[in-house]
């Protein structure tokens, strides 16, 4: 093997773990904030059941209480409000949780240096501006 090739293959193997280096680090990270979505849904999913069952057992004990038909239709009408109320506050809730978790996935997938970046997004070096004395003594 000649010694351009063995630069070659040495260079390629470089790159190589420079690739697993990366995706190992974005599957690490990306990891983590999948964790962090995976608990704060099944936070707010058990925190939405027991807000519902909670509701619905106070419907349950103003039931009891209701003397006439109006009394009863008063009654539905408020645990349906109240029903359609929380379940569109946890939607909203969600969607800002999975919003905040993707927002953490783009973040992780942004190189953070530019030297992370890929050579087309880089931005070109700045030229050296030569002095009024370097141009007069080039003239």
């Amino acid at each position: 093997m000649r010694k351009s090739e063995k630069a070659t293959a040495r260079d390629a193997a470089g790159l190589q773990a420079q690739l697993a280096e990366a995706w190992s680090q974005q599957a690490s990270r990306s990891g983590e904030t999948y964790g962090r979505l995976f608990a704060a849904m099944r936070d707010e999913m058990t925190d939405f059941v027991q807000r519902r069952i909670d509701a619905n057992a106070a419907t349950i004990r103003d039931w009891s209480e209701c003397r006439s038909i109006n009394d009863l239709f008063a009654l539905q009408q408020r645990w349906v409000q109240s029903a359609v109320e929380q379940y569109v506050d946890q939607g909203n809730r969600i969607l800002e949780t999975c919003r905040l978790a993707a927002t953490d996935i783009i973040e992780a997938a942004q190189p953070n240096t530019e030297a992370e970046k890929p050579v087309s997004e880089r931005k070109p070096a700045p030229q050296p501006r030569l002095a009024e004395s370097d141009v007069k003594k080039a003239a």
